[in-house]
């Protein structure tokens, strides 16, 4: 399995996929049905990108979109929750709790 990194800004990340692609905010913006100037805040870190459009952008760029979800949750988790003293506990107690639901299926 690849090493996936922990600090991730998608907007940054989206923006050097975009410039490494070749492809203009236009043609990435109506691939993923959304203004280009939704897109542009984006890559500048002035609005939040969407759980909806993590298909697509993993779609125009060929990534894996399981690698893309993981990076898209760590970056809000760090950003909401990484400076709570009980972060790793409170994680803990979570993840133990779905794998319990989970092995009840």
């Amino acid at each position: 399995m690849k090493e996936i990194g922990i600090r991730v800004d998608m907007g940054k990340y989206l923006h050097e996929l975009r410039l490494s692609h070749g492809y203009s905010l236009k043609k990435v913006a109506d691939y993923l049905n959304i203004d280009i100037s939704l897109l542009s805040k984006i890559e500048h870190g002035e609005r939040h990108l969407q759980r909806r459009m993590l298909q697509g952008i993993a779609d125009i760029f060929k990534l894996d979109h399981r690698e893309l979800q993981i990076k898209f949750l760590n970056e809000r988790i760090e950003e909401e929750f990484g400076d709570e003293p009980y972060l790793i506990e409170s994680l803990t107690i979570y993840l133990n709790g779905k794998e319990k639901r989970r092995i009840k299926i």
